[in-house]
This record gives C-alpha cells, sequence and structure tokens, in this order.
C-alpha cells in the first residue's frame, strides 16, 4: 500500500499508530469534538461571514474555495482510493481466494467512545459514508484549513490550533494517515493559490494590483503619472488593469 510507504519515507514510522497506544478516555473525548464539529463546520463558518456587513462579501469567496477543495478532494478519492489506516491495519483476507474475512469497525478508534457511552454516533456516521476509500487528502483538515487562509474566527492562532486539533484527532482516532492530513493542507494552499495568482469571480481587490504602469522605450513614468526625467505629468500613463 502506497501510503504506509509514504508514512515510512517521510516520517521514518507511521505517526497514527504512536499515537493510537496512547489511548485514553480523556483523549478519545478530546478526540472527538472536532469530529463532530466537522460536519456543521462550513454552514457556521458561512453564517459568522454572512451576519456581519463588512465580512458578508467573503462568504462568496470562501464558498467558492470551500467548492473547489471539495469536488478537487473527491475527484482525487474516486479515481485513486487509498485506505484509510483503520482498514489496512486490521483487515484479513482469505489467502485462498482474497475475500474480506474481517475488519475493524468503520468508526475505527471512536468504536471506543460508542461503546462507553452505550450509542452509535460514530457508528451511524460512518457506515453511511458513501466513500471508504478516500482517506487521501483529508477534507476533516482541510476544512478547518480553509477558514485558516480564508478570515479566521476568533483569531489566526485559534484557526491555527484547530487545524491542528484536528490533525492530532484523525490520527489518533486511527481514521487517516499523517501523509492524509498533509495532501488535504497542501491541497486548500494549491486552491487557494490558484484563486488569488490565476482566475476567480470573487477575488478581492486587495489580490490583485489596481494600475498597472505603461513604459515606453525612450521614458519611463511612475505611478503617479509624472516623467521621471523631465518633471512633466501626463493623462494617459497609467493603464486599468
Amino acid at each position: 500500500m502506497i501510503l504506509p510507504w509514504l508514512e515510512e519515507l517521510i516520517f521514518q514510522c507511521q505517526p497514527h499508530r504512536i499515537l493510537a497506544k496512547m489511548a485514553h478516555p480523556v483523549l478519545d473525548y478530546i478526540a472527538a469534538i472536532p469530529y463532530l464539529v466537522h460536519f456543521p463546520l462550513p454552514g457556521l463558518f458561512a453564517l459568522y461571514l454572512v451576519v456581519d456587513k463588512r465580512r458578508r462579501p467573503l462568504v462568496f469567496r470562501f464558498m467558492w474555495c470551500a467548492g473547489w477543495v471539495n469536488l478537487s478532494a473527491l475527484f482525487i478519492q474516486l479515481f485513486f482510493p487509498t485506505a484509510p489506516p483503520w482498514f489496512a491495519d486490521s483487515a484479513v483476507f482469505d489467502k485462498d481466494n482474497g475475500q474480506l474475512i474481517s475488519v475493524q469497525p468503520v468508526e475505527a478508534g471512536f468504536q471506543r467512545l460508542d461503546a462507553r457511552l452505550g450509542v452509535t454516533i460514530f457508528h451511524s456516521i460512518y457506515s453511511k459514508s458513501p466513500v471508504t476509500f478516500g482517506a487521501m487528502p483529508s477534507l476533516h483538515v482541510a476544512w478547518p484549513m480553509i477558514i485558516l487562509m480564508s478570515r479566521p474566527w476568533i483569531n489566526k492562532k485559534f484557526a491555527a490550533f484547530h487545524v491542528f486539533w484536528i490533525t492530532w484527532a484523525a490520527l489518533y482516532s486511527n481514521h487517516h494517515y499523517g501523509v492524509d492530513a498533509m495532501a488535504g493542507i497542501l491541497l486548500v494552499v494549491l486552491v487557494f493559490t490558484m484563486e488569488k495568482r490565476v482566475w476567480s469571480p470573487f477575488r478581492c481587490e486587495r489580490d490583485v494590483p489596481r494600475h498597472t504602469v505603461y513604459r515606453s522605450p525612450t521614458r519611463s513614468y511612475s505611478e503617479s503619472g509624472v516623467n521621471r526625467s523631465t518633471g512633466h505629468g501626463f493623462t494617459q500613463s497609467v493603464l486599468p488593469i
């Protein structure tokens, strides 16, 4: 499998296995919080942008970038499926026909929490997932990263902590590899870079220069409209993009 190989290549170990050995009831609850917040997170952040008139124009930019991140991730997961660590570490196959004999429940490390609470919250969520082999890239990590690069609520430190928190929870719960989290972060950075440098219908004005300077072979003009060599002004040296 390529993901465990990448883990060993980059980290010289498999971080999710190290974190899984630290399993503790308190840590299970701490890991569950960002996972449960994950599903309403985009809607909550969009609402945060909408309620303030000063932030309202940013909601379309957020939705544009979030849409491309999710679409790109879905394309990767469908055409390049990758097994999550809980499957790779627990799957038992028949040696004769290669059929799957047994595997850990889809809720992975969160089965401990379901058993402790006597409910099936996480099992109900993940048993209905249409994409089982979609470990890379991690959208659990990507969504908080989108918020960090948009306009973080509270502050950037909290947004960065949220990214770290969900990354730790994803590895601790055995749902993702470290490279899955890295891929999610890199995908968001790539989408935002394309949005700023290439094209987006909702790009903010501060992301692009408002004017460009006309330069002739014999004269050099500043953006203020003054010939640097003669000091005389002019009216058509600055062209809007």
